[in-house]
């Protein structure tokens, strides 16, 4: 009936802090009198305000006394396991990005400098870690990191589980490379004013 408590909001905090995956469970759902579906609406708006650091996780609604939807909660929980330990192919991913550029292209900076993406890799799992390597990691603020995560989800998944967006600028992209650098570069994914152009 408290709803989310300023302890719940600690536990999401550490949560998404150490990468872990979640599962939102609302038990004694009984409790509630008079329930429809703008009941569920509400309640799952207010969840969500409160928790928009997990806005990631799945909600499921429970009366852990009758029984009611516990076997829902086996199931989400087995799928947000299956999503923490997931990963895509390097041209899934980097078709995603591209079409994320292309609709919408990083902002230019005052003095006309805009980023560019070169390619991205998922560099690990539990949590899905993704590193873009990128012209100059300084061209990218939040916001458009936050949109490129959002396209991530959007397209790939990842429901339950906090993902790591992590940019490389040039010189780290050399030095991740090594001597070859120059001869094993990607392809770019490089917006312009006819649209997405390619080059290597």
């Amino acid at each position: 009936m408290a709803c989310i408590t300023e302890q719940d909001f600690k536990i999401a905090e550490r949560i998404e802090r150490e990468g872990k995956g979640c599962l939102i469970v609302v038990n004694k759902w009984d409790t509630i009198p008079n329930k429809n579906q703008q009941t569920t609406t509400y309640y799952e708006q207010d969840v969500r305000e409160k928790l928009r650091i997990l806005n990631w996780a799945p909600i499921v609604y429970s009366t852990a006394i009758q029984g009611h939807s516990v076997e829902k909660i086996i199931v989400a929980a087995g799928m947000v396991e299956k999503e923490r330990s997931r990963r895509l192919t390097t041209a899934t991913l980097n078709q995603v990005v591209r079409e994320a550029v292309a609709f919408k292209p990083p902002p230019r900076t005052r003095g006309g400098k805009r980023g560019r993406v070169y390619y991205c890799t998922q560099a690990a799992i539990r949590p899905p870690t993704f590193v873009f390597f990128v012209n100059d990691a300084k061209l990218f603020p939040e916001t458009y990191r936050r949109y490129m995560e959002k396209q991530l989800r959007t397209s790939a998944g990842f429901t339950g589980t906090p993902i790591r967006l992590l940019w490389r600028g040039r010189r780290k992209v050399e030095k991740y490379d090594g001597k070859d650098a120059a001869t094993k570069r990607q392809v770019n994914l490089v917006p312009s004013d006819r649209g997405l152009t390619v080059t290597k």
